[in-house]
C-alpha cells in the first residue's frame, strides 16, 4: 500500500506558500487611500481602451501576477535564510 507523506521539502515548501500568502492578504487589506485611487483609477483607464488593446493589457498584467506568484516564495525562502545567517553573525558577537 502507497503511503503519502509529506517530505521535509515539501512541508517546507507549504509552509512557504501558506506564510506568503498570509503576508499578501495582509498587503492587500492595507492599501493607502491614494493607493486604492490608483488602481481605481488605472482600471477606469483600462475600460476605455479598445476590446484588443485592453486584452492586451490585461494578458500583460496576468502575465506579471503569475511571474510574481512563482517569485514569491523564492524571496521569502531566501530572506529567511539571509535573516538565518544574520542571526548567526550576532550570537558569534
Amino acid at each position: 500500500m502507497k503511503q503519502n507523506k509529506m517530505t521535509d521539502q515539501d512541508f517546507l515548501n507549504s509552509f512557504i506558500n501558506d506564510r506568503v500568502d498570509m503576508v499578501l492578504a495582509n498587503l492587500k487589506r492595507n492599501k493607502s487611500p491614494e493607493e486604492e485611487k490608483k488602481i481605481f483609477e488605472a482600471e477606469q483607464f483600462i475600460q476605455t481602451l479598445s476590446e484588443d488593446k485592453r486584452k492586451l493589457i490585461e494578458n500583460l498584467i496576468d502575465d506579471a501576477m503569475i511571474l510574481l506568484s512563482l517569485e514569491e516564495p523564492f524571496l521569502y525562502r531566501q530572506g529567511f535564510i539571509d535573516g538565518i545567517k544574520v542571526a548567526k553573525t550576532f550570537m558569534k558577537l
